[in-house]
Formats: C-alpha cells, sequence, structure tokens
C-alpha cells in the first residue's frame, strides 16, 4: 500500500513555497511582456502611424513586429518549456522530501 502524502506539510515546507514563488515570478512576468508587447501592438497600429513607414521596399514596420509576436511566442514556448523541466525536478525533489514517489502509485 502507498502512504499518501501529508499535503499540508509539503505546502508548508520551504522547498514548496521556493517553488512556487519562482513559478509565479516566471509566468508573472512572461505572461506581462507577452501582453504587453501584444497591447502595444494593437495601441501603436491603431493611434499612430509610426509603424507605417517602410521598412524594406513596400514592407512597413507594421508587418516587422506583427511577425516579431509570432516569433516571441515561439520563444517563449521554448523557454516555458525549459523552465518546466527544472520546475518538475523541484517538484519532484520536494515529493521525494516527504518519502513520496509518484512512479510507485502509478
Amino acid at each position: 500500500m502507498v502512504k499518501e502524502p501529508d499535503f499540508q506539510k509539503i505546502e508548508n515546507s520551504s522547498n514548496f513555497r521556493e517553488l512556487m514563488r519562482k513559478k509565479k515570478t516566471f509566468l508573472i512576468s512572461t505572461t506581462a511582456l507577452f501582453l504587453g508587447l501584444y497591447l502595444l501592438f494593437n495601441i501603436v497600429i491603431s493611434y499612430t502611424n509610426w509603424l507605417d513607414a517602410p521598412f524594406i521596399g513596400d514592407i512597413t514596420w507594421v508587418w516587422v513586429f506583427a511577425f516579431s509576436l509570432f516569433a516571441m511566442t515561439w520563444i517563449l514556448v521554448t523557454v516555458y518549456m525549459k523552465k518546466a523541466e527544472k520546475f518538475d525536478a523541484m517538484a519532484k525533489a520536494t515529493l521525494k522530501e516527504f518519502d513520496y514517489d509518484e512512479e510507485e502509485t502509478k
């Protein structure tokens, strides 16, 4: 029979609190960056003509900014995947500290 973890102890542990602090900081900052640039794009194209200047030939800066948002999305996804691996390792270490092995429960 697999021992159930004491979730109260885990939640109050310093390792778990550190994990949650790092995860929250990362998620809030990346979400703010993404939403900030996305909203900035909409505001700039709606209320100014800053991006109407030509970049190369007939291609304007609007297109460059718009496609950079796609690039930013891919970059953020890649960064998140790398960070998620670290968060998962921290979570497993925290569970192991309390003698809980999630592999045994499967």
